[in-house]
């Protein structure tokens, strides 16, 4: 399950981990702060922002404050991905510290899971059958076409034709 190696970690093995232990636990950091009501302006989606289309992440923010409210039916609904991946950073972090307290890389059964090409595969395909999912919905109800116009992306190419 859990293999502790007997080797030191090398001085590049410790930033390496230092790193990922920051980029893994910034996520839950920050949703513990804007949960607390601190927001920061310009964390917006610049797809989004930009062209009014949705990009693959969007309602990732509002999924993992939602996970951290307990509200799990609310994080599934705002992004289908966002309970995985929120625990997926606890996971990671969890794992990185231990590895640095220890000193010592540890060998642990869902490393074999994650790094499983077939299994990087299917998530990403699922991932994108979901999107195009919400694309192809968004599109029937018009909710796509008026985003995009209202768009800076359409606002810009109507200039510059000069049609609109």
């Amino acid at each position: 399950m859990f293999k502790i190696s007997h080797n030191q970690l090398s001085y590049h093995g410790k930033l390496v981990r230092w790193g990922i232990l920051g980029f893994s636990s910034t996520p839950i950091f920050g949703t513990y702060l804007y949960n607390k009501g601190y927001q920061l302006q310009f964390l917006v989606c610049p797809i989004k922002h930009f062209t009014g289309i949705p990009c693959p992440t969007c309602g990732m923010t509002s999924s993992f404050m939602a996970i951290a409210r307990g509200d799990f039916h609310q994080a599934i609904t705002e992004n289908l991905f966002g309970p995985l991946l929120f625990f997926g950073f606890i996971i990671t972090a969890v794992h990185v510290t231990l590895e640095l307290i220890l000193n010592s890389s540890i060998k642990a059964f869902y490393w074999q899971i994650i790094t499983s090409k077939k299994i990087q595969i299917m998530g990403l395909c699922m991932i994108l059958i979901n999107y195009c999912t919400q694309i192809y919905l968004l599109s029937k109800t018009g909710e796509l076409t008026l985003s995009f116009i209202h768009s800076p992306l359409f606002k810009t190419i109507s200039e510059m034709s000069g049609y609109f």
